[in-house]
């Protein structure tokens, strides 16, 4: 959890908090509110035999005193994506140090159950201990990477590189929490190419991510041709200027002031990359083939299970030693537009990829404390 709360979010917010449970009675409690919540005679056992349960929640809104001591509203910006990709990094972490786990879909008693405040609500559910030599169920296969990945890369390189020795470094790492916490976003990247093949392993490592019903809600555009990259920078800072010099409110402003950020974009154009990640939802007829282009029915599952998938491929991104910025232009539906996708597609985040420059500098922030984002139970 130390792991996943090192994860971006939007002006370094970080409205997540992860609830940890280990009381019998407790896990009893969210299993029988889980088997009630969905009406069906399948029991959820794994619930609470698990060793652990772990529920992600977001904070919808922050909460602080002002100067006369009164409690007042903080209005937090991106607040689901932010804490699904937090969740992707969880599931990265579990992932890393050999434990299982199953993620179950969140239901409002789990507020209830674990009392936790109205400014919170759960995104996720994670039963997570080993899972037993003898249990054959079989994970249900998911689609080929050919169709959830499209754009300027061959997903089906078989190119085979050579570690550097920094990535040597990072492979046999014991500490997954000391490697993952010197992760940043960076807006200086340098124009230098990186190996098509790491992308294609990152990306592998992405569409694993669980979703609800095996739908993968979720897409990624890879985009490498100079000229659409610029086009998409020229329309992103039209959007940016937009907001920045008419849209913006003075407390978005405030929370941005300590990143230093402004409307142009330069990252766009000088990253080798971008990954273009898009929640999917429900169906629509594909605009090339006419066959159903499934996602999640529940818009706020489809932006779970895409965050989550972020989050995995952003620590893998970082694992094989190339740098990432979790960009979100304000608002992002032309970049769907751009790319001719379906209505039923959203992007979600832009992800610059590739190496920095050698004068590049990050901003001087901080993340919260474990204690500040860990409950137990």
């Amino acid at each position: 959890m130390q792991s996943a709360g090192t994860s971006p979010s939007g002006a370094n917010q970080q409205p997540w908090k992860f609830a940890l449970v280990k009381d019998p009675q407790v896990k009893k409690a969210i299993r029988n509110a889980a088997e009630k919540q969905e009406k069906s005679s399948e029991e959820k056992d794994y619930i609470e035999y698990a060793p652990y349960l772990i529920t992600v929640f977001r904070e919808n809104y922050g909460l602080e005193q002002d100067e006369n001591g009164q409690t007042k509203k903080v209005r937090h910006y991106y607040a689901l994506e932010s804490t699904a990709i937090s969740a992707g990094f969880l599931l990265s972490a579990l992932q890393h140090v050999g434990l299982d786990s199953i993620i179950h879909t969140p239901f409002k008693e789990l507020s209830v159950i674990l009392d936790r405040p109205k400014n919170e609500s759960p995104i996720a559910l994670f039963a997570v201990g080993y899972g037993k030599e003898t249990d054959t169920a079989q994970q249900a296969e998911g689609k080929p990477l050919s169709e959830l990945v499209f754009g300027d890369i061959d997903v089906n390189s078989e190119e085979k590189t050579t570690p550097s020795s920094e990535a040597k470094i990072i492979n046999t790492a014991s500490n997954y929490y000391e490697t993952i916490r010197r992760r940043r976003n960076i807006r200086d990247f340098s124009t230098e190419d990186i190996d098509e093949s790491l992308l294609v392993k990152a990306l592998d490592a992405a569409v694993t991510t669980p979703s609800c019903a095996g739908s993968q809600p979720y897409r990624f555009a890879v985009i490498k041709d100079h000229a659409m990259k610029k086009i998409i920078r020229e329309q992103a800072e039209t959007e940016e200027k937009k907001l920045y010099e008419e849209r913006i409110s003075d407390e978005w402003r405030e929370a941005l002031a300590p990143l230093g950020t402004n409307w142009m974009k330069p990252h766009l154009t000088d990253a080798p990359y971008l990954i273009i990640a898009s929640k999917v939802d429900g169906t629509e007829a594909d605009h090339e083939s006419a066959q159903g282009v499934k996602g999640a029915y529940d818009k706020h599952q489809a932006m779970t299970s895409a965050g989550m998938a972020v989050g995995v491929l952003t620590s893998a991104l970082h694992f094989a030693g190339v740098c990432t910025l979790t960009h979100t232009p304000s608002p992002m539906a032309f970049l769907r537009d751009l790319l001719n996708r379906p209505k039923n597609e959203m992007p979600i985040v832009v992800l610059p990829v590739g190496y920095p420059t050698p004068d590049c500098q990050v901003p001087d922030i901080t993340k919260k404390p474990l204690d500040d984002i860990l409950i137990k139970y």
